[in-house]
């Protein structure tokens, strides 16, 4: 027997070891989930009298991920706290949000996987062994990390639009306040008019007026509020409130000298993406439109030339 026959061997070996145990564990947890959802079901048996008088839950027909998520093991409450935290940056506010997000990256994981298990007979005749482990592999990886990528780029979206609709948020508070309006009025008057233009801006502006309204410190609300969305200004603006609050000067004037800073701000950030444009252009330039420009001032000589070699 050969010496590359034995590394074959030896390599089928590995990788049928690694697919029995991935498997053993995969079904070690589905076990181990269904055993503790069972134990939960059994101490909320008394849930299903409340159905029956009426009080059932909001979510009668949950989600196809909800009920996959449902079979599996949550992380620990603070973990749970952190990606609920992160959902609601990216605009995932349904209370299932942390359950899908969780199957969805379960889903990535394993589908893939699951596909070339199926086509694991061609794949191993084109690629063999070694080329298929690694795609798995990599398949792996990039469904592990893909969701967390986009829930950055969902949050990083809604904080730019945030960003955008900051000032003209600000005018309108500035106009309600020195038009009479209460700080707290004036705050849901404004989350009313820039709903249109920026909907991520008037959610959680409706967000924070709920909190107010159930009692939580308006400062507090504020920091939460800036929490969510992102922005160094909306932390500003808070402790800009609370300090003018603190010394009884006007807060009308206040926030209009922070209007006129966002602003400024704002036509400062256009300027410098103008300025930027002609380094931006570079890259572009040298590689599709210079090489297209010196063919055709070329192409007639190198022509001529050719004829003139003829």
């Amino acid at each position: 027997m050969s010496l590359s026959t034995l590394s074959n061997i030896f390599t089928i070996i590995i990788a049928c070891c690694f697919l029995v145990i991935s498997l053993s564990l995969m079904a070690l947890a589905i076990r181990n989930a269904l055993q503790h959802n069972s134990r939960i079901e059994r101490r909320l048996a008394g849930a299903s009298d409340l159905e029956s008088a009426g009080f059932s839950s909001r979510t009668n027909n949950p989600h196809l991920l909800t009920k996959l998520a449902n079979h599996l093991t949550l992380p620990s409450p603070e973990e749970i706290t952190r990606l609920r935290f992160q959902l609601s940056q990216a605009g995932y506010y349904d209370p299932n949000a942390v359950k899908n997000f969780i199957a969805a990256r379960v889903l990535c994981i394993l589908a893939p996987q699951f596909i070339l298990l199926a086509s694991w007979a061609p794949l191993v005749s084109k690629l063999g062994i070694k080329g298929t482990i690694i795609i798995a592999f990599f398949f792996a990886a990039l469904g592990l990390f893909s969701p967390i990528y986009f829930l950055r780029w969902k949050k990083s979206r809604r904080t730019d639009k945030c960003r955008k609709g900051f000032p003209d948020m600000m005018d309108l508070l500035v106009a309600c306040i020195e038009a009479g309006l209460g700080m707290d009025a004036a705050l849901v008057r404004v989350g009313a008019e820039i709903g249109e233009r920026y909907p991520p801006l008037k959610l959680n502006l409706d967000i924070m007026n709920y909190e107010l309204r159930a009692g939580k410190s308006r400062h507090e609300a504020m920091i939460s509020f800036a929490d969510r969305i992102d922005l160094e200004e909306a932390k500003a603006l808070a402790i800009m409130l609370k300090q003018t609050e603190e010394m009884g000067s006007s807060i009308g004037q206040a926030l209009r000298t922070f209007s006129d800073d966002m602003r400024a701000k704002r036509m400062l950030r256009a300027e410098e993406k103008a300025m930027a444009l002609s380094a931006k252009l570079t890259v572009p330039l040298i590689l599709f439109i210079f090489p297209t420009i010196m063919v055709l001032v070329l192409m007639p000589a190198a022509i001529r030339l050719m004829e003139g070699l003829a």
